[in-house]
């Protein structure tokens, strides 16, 4: 989407694992494509990490195409009515209070690399405060974030991978990174153990930006 300036100061949000408990949405797919289809989870996840691996985000036509189960629209129908009705539970409960206690004083962006149609779904049943933007995009997040270095006066980019926070800092060292490492869900923490460029490494989103 198009985001509009209304503040000088820019909060850019990772999305899933930093605003969105995507461990839990998994999970809640995988017990529900069992029980009603009859798929178990090593199945559910060999195929979803073979999407990703093929086509870098989550299709959802490929994916259902791709499990062993002739009933593929009941499929998706199931994977669309678990986003409709759950995703607001899988919103990080520190995020709304977050998101309050800044939105006055900067823009606040939501970005996430994956297909355009999933995330769009995702982020508008999470039911974010109307003053969150979205933005989503299959570029890097520095190409992603770059244009908004020439608009804002400060720019801040919580994220919870280290390969994308080490990205943006080398390539846009004026932008302020917090690494995000969620104990309860942090799936890319045994990767990157290690974050060399953050500014601020963070359990949560317990803080004030000034």
């Amino acid at each position: 989407m198009n985001t509009v300036q209304h503040h000088q100061k820019l909060i850019i949000l990772d999305f899933d694992h930093t605003v969105f408990n995507t461990t839990r949405y998994v999970e809640a797919l995988k017990t529900e494509f069992n029980k009603k289809f009859g798929i178990d989870a090593d199945e559910f996840m060999k195929q979803r990490d073979a999407v990703k691996q093929c086509c870098v985000v989550i299709d959802i036509d490929r994916f259902v195409h791709l499990l062993p189960n002739p009933n593929k629209q009941e499929m998706k129908d199931a994977l669309h009515r678990i986003i409709r009705t759950k995703s607001a539970s899988f919103i990080f409960s520190d995020v709304i209070p977050f998101i309050e206690r800044h939105k006055d004083r900067f823009d606040i962006i939501v970005s996430t690399h994956g297909d355009q149609k999933l995330q769009t779904e995702k982020i508008r049943h999470s039911n974010l405060p109307q003053e969150v933007q979205s933005l989503i995009s299959t570029q890097s997040k520095e190409e992603v974030i770059r244009p908004f270095t020439e608009k804002y006066s400060n720019v801040y980019f919580i994220d919870d991978k280290a390969v994308n926070i080490d990205a943006v800092k080398t390539a846009l060292p004026n932008v302020i990174t917090y690494f995000m490492q969620r104990q309860e869900d942090s799936p890319y923490a045994a990767a990157s153990t290690k974050c060399e460029c953050a500014d601020h490494v963070v359990k949560g989103l317990d803080f004030d930006i000034d």
